[in-house]
Formats: C-alpha cells, structure tokens, sequence
C-alpha cells in the first residue's frame, strides 16, 4: 500500500491577451512496508505568456525539479555498492518559444529549450547531462482551424562525466495541427529522426537513425465522449545505463460522462510499446546482452464530483512487460483511490 499526498498551489494573473503565472507542487510517496523507499518530488517554476495584436506570439517557462528516482528493489543498503538504490536529482527545464503569423496563412516558429539533469551523490554522476534543444516550425494554415507544419530540431547533449556518451541529434517531421477549438484538435507529426555519438565505443551503434513521430489528438465525440490519441517514436537514452534505445509507443484514450448524471464520468485506455535497445550490457544473471522490451497496458477508472471543489476516483491499471532482462520482465497490477480537492 502507497500513499501519495500532492499538495500544490499556483498563482495565475491575466493581462488582456497576456498572462503570467507561478506554481508550485510536491508528490509525498509513503510506503506502509519497507519505509526506506519512502520519497519526495517537488516541482516549482513559472511561465509568462504573451500574445500581441499584430500576430506574435512569445512562450518562456523555466521549471526546477528536485526529486528522487525510487529504489527498485527491498533488497540492499541503499549505499554506493547497491545497483537498486534510489538516485536523487534536480533538474531545470526552460523553454523559449516565438511564433509569428503573417499574410494570414503563414507562420513561423522558433523553440528553444535547456534541461539540466544532475545527480546529487558523486557515485551517480555517470548519469548528469546538460541539453540544449534548438527548433523551428513553419505553418501553412489551409483551412480556418488546420496547420500543415514542417518542423526540425537539432539537440546537442553532454554528459558531465562520462563523455563517451556525447551526442548530437537531429529531426525533421511533417504533419498537421489542429485548432484548439475544433472538434478535432492536437498535432500529429510524422518523420526521420538521426543520433549521433561523438565517440566511437565498441560493441555500440554510434550512428542511429529512424523514423520519428509525435502524435496528440483528440476528438469530441459527443457532449458526453471524447476521444484521445497518442503516440510517439523517439530515439531516447536509458535512465539506468544511459544505454540509447528507439522508444515506440501507442495508446487510446476514452472519457465519458454519464447523461443521467453529470458529475460521474468514466475513463480508459489502452496501449503497446516497444523499447530496443542498441548498445549490449550486463543482466543480473551475468549474461551480456541486449534489451529489447514489449510492453501492453490498459486501465479503466471512474471519478465521482462530490462537491463543486471535491472529486473521489476510482482507478486500475495492468502492465505486461516482457522483456529479455531479468529486472524489466514483470506484470503489474495497480489500484488507485484518489481524493482531490481544488480551492
């Protein structure tokens, strides 16, 4: 039995077409057993948003973590020598974004984005980076409340000690997006995406390359029914062993609000994803190889709106990960009762 308690607070101020805002949340996780594992996330930072007149558009938020991966397993000292400790962190996220809309139909994009990862024990920080995300889109808006886009992005990442696992990347997608007021509305990105090592290391593919795809979109069904879709292919590094490996994932999304009584409303989805893994390492069982994962998840989950600013929910979920590694091949049952309550 786990029990979380997220307590959060955010102050938002409008300014005509502008806003600015500040919040603040943490995720207190006791365990009933094993109270060892017990730990702490917190969030802060803010955003100021603003939107003139003549068709710019200017985004900057800067949000600073400091949190804990938990330990994996009840075995161990949690000291330097147990490969299941926890690995406490901060991290800093800023993000810049500029947009300008032009000749009615047309609009450039500008994105920027630094995430500072670091470990707080010297023993861990293998695993610190810095990244520095540069993109741009460019719009062609079609139809009233649709965007064909064209979007790149080059990213350079670099590990603060381990340098063989320096990399650049790059991306380059097409796709649509969807006005926030249509029945239909998110993004959906479709193209190839290429990392590069900036060091040769044996037994490791040093160059990788793949299609890429980000997908978020949702559809209004009904007053009632809403549809969402999501999916994602990403080449992305491992937590653990910084080990890269091609992240696939899809999943749906279904909400539904009761007619007969509107304060009930039904949730659940469903998904399959894939993780391989490029580079071979060590299982638990002394066995060098590589990771390769597959994953299926579904979930159902009720929510009842006792008061204007009280909600009880109900919610299951199940994962079936099969895995080659030892430590990744699980089933997972989980069952939540939530109680939340917004001022």
């Amino acid at each position: 039995m786990i029990t979380t308690l997220s307590p959060g607070i955010q102050f938002f101020l409008p300014l005509q077409r502008h806003s600015f805002q500040v919040d603040y949340r943490a995720d207190l996780n006791w365990f009933s057993s094993n109270s060892n594992t017990n730990y702490t996330n917190q969030r802060a930072g803010g955003a100021v948003n603003m939107d003139f007149p003549g068709g710019l558009l200017f985004k900057i938020s800067d949000y600073f973590s400091d949190a804990k991966i938990p330990r994996k397993a009840k075995i161990g000292d949690n000291s330097s020598s147990d490969p299941y400790r926890e690995l406490p962190y901060t991290s800093n996220d800023l993000n810049i974004m500029g947009k300008y809309r032009f000749v009615d139909r047309w609009a450039v994009e500008a994105r920027y984005n630094n995430y500072d990862y670091a470990y707080k024990n010297n023993y861990d920080q293998v695993g610190s980076y810095k990244r520095d995300l540069y993109g741009g889109s460019l719009y062609y808006r079609f139809t009233r409340k649709t965007d064909a886009l064209l979007d790149y992005n080059y990213g350079i990442t670099s590990y603060k000690t381990s340098f063989t696992n320096n990399n650049k990347e790059q991306s380059i997608l097409l796709g649509l997006s969807f006005d926030p007021t249509s029945k239909l509305r998110g993004v959906a990105k479709l193209g190839w995406g290429q990392k590069d090592y900036d060091t040769q290391v044996a037994g490791r593919n040093n160059s990788i390359s793949t299609a890429v795809s980000l997908i978020d979109l949702t559809y209004t069904l009904s007053r009632y029914d809403e549809l969402n879709l999501k999916g994602i292919r990403a080449i992305q590094e491992d937590v653990d062993t910084n080990v890269p490996f091609t992240n696939t994932d899809i999943s749906l999304w279904y909400r539904h609000i009761f007619a007969w009584n509107e304060k009930v409303s039904l949730k659940a989805n469903l998904g399959y994803g894939t993780a391989v893994f490029e580079g071979s390492i060590r299982d638990i069982d002394n066995i060098v190889k590589t990771r390769d994962d597959k994953r299926f998840y579904a979930g159902v989950g009720i929510n009842y709106a006792l008061l204007r600013w009280l909600t009880l929910g109900f919610y299951y979920s199940y994962m079936d990960n099969d895995s080659n590694f030892l430590n990744y091949n699980y089933l997972e049952n989980k069952v939540w009762f939530s109680v939340t309550a917004a001022f």
